[in-house]
């Protein structure tokens, strides 16, 4: 008879089985019941796991759910973590790639395609989304472990800011028109502040911090 596996290796097929279904036997871990088969079994625990997965991409990006609905969201959501699934504990860093994601996979970038605004004003937002959830997560001077960290610097093609803020208030707000703005954000008394610079103080403030300091 052929010694039951171990714990370890158990865990590490289920954390396998869930990251990658389409490579898993089912079989090797999972016995079937009267109802249900082996397979049918462990997608129950797959299905969970990726509509977990999708529950906090909505939470790191409520701006970009509203604009383009749940069902949509969550079909970009999922193509993103079917690309990349999850390796952290750390559920706050879920969408780190999410936009470079869509910029890659965008579906206007064939030849010949016809660029869609709707595509740049959605990276933006991710963009601008992620940015503010880790400002917010940094560190700030309230940590008084030392200065406080040099504003977070950011351009995009709308006026995403004032749109996520609007869906933070619980309005629905029509999509922003197009109009670059070039932002700063800022942790401070554990809220995130975002400042719209002009494009000459943006360009100061990048090359700024691209010069050695001395």
């Amino acid at each position: 008879m052929a010694d039951a596996p171990s714990l370890a290796a158990v865990q590490r097929w289920m954390q396998e089985a869930l990251l990658d279904p389409s490579g898993t036997r089912p079989d090797a871990m999972v016995t079937a019941s009267r109802r249900q088969s082996a397979r049918e079994r462990l997608f129950v625990y797959q299905h969970g796991y990726r509509q977990r997965l999708v529950e906090c991409m909505r939470s790191l990006h409520p701006g970009s759910v509203r604009l383009l609905g749940e069902e949509i969201f969550d079909g970009f959501a999922l193509d993103y973590l079917a690309a990349h699934p999850s390796r952290s504990p750390l559920l706050a860093g879920l969408s780190d790639g999410f936009a470079d994601h869509l910029a890659r996979t965008r579906p206007d970038a064939g030849p010949g395609a016809e660029r869609e605004p709707w595509i740049d004003l959605l990276i933006d937002l991710v963009h601008f989304e992620r940015a503010f959830v880790e400002v917010l997560d940094g560190p700030g001077p309230e940590d008084g472990a030392g200065p406080a960290p040099p504003a977070r610097l950011l351009r995009a093609c709308a006026p995403v800011h004032a749109y996520l803020a609007a869906v933070h208030r619980g309005e629905d707000p029509e999509p922003p028109p197009p109009a670059p703005v070039f932002l700063a954000l800022r942790r401070r008394d554990y809220a995130v502040v975002t400042r719209e610079l002009s494009r000459a103080a943006y360009e100061r403030l990048l090359r700024a911090r691209a010069t050695p300091q001395t």
